[in-house]
């Protein structure tokens, strides 16, 4: 893809950001859907108990690319200890 007129590498986009993408040379592919089940509830106990640790159970050749996404494992990590060790948490 270009920048400014200047073809760039794969560490460029990943590493910025905040550059907004053409999607004529890059087009959006999904690659998954989340389905949420209509009227489902967890009790106010477990959904404070419940968290998904995506960066800490990647698999190798699936971690995370681009400085924002290697800074959500550790920023994930402090907010869930906050949120257990906060008073009524569980």
């Amino acid at each position: 893809m270009t920048y400014w007129g200047k073809t760039r590498d794969a560490s460029f986009w990943t590493e910025n950001a905040s550059i907004e993408w053409n999607e004529a040379e890059a087009p959006f592919h999904s690659i998954a859907r989340l389905t949420l089940l209509r009227n489902s509830m967890l009790s106010p106990e477990a959904s404070e108990a419940i968290y998904f640790d995506v960066t800490g159970n990647s698999t190798p050749d699936s971690r995370p690319v681009g400085s924002i996404n290697r800074a959500r494992c550790p920023a994930e990590v402090a907010s869930r200890k906050a949120r257990m060790h906060a008073p009524g948490a569980q």
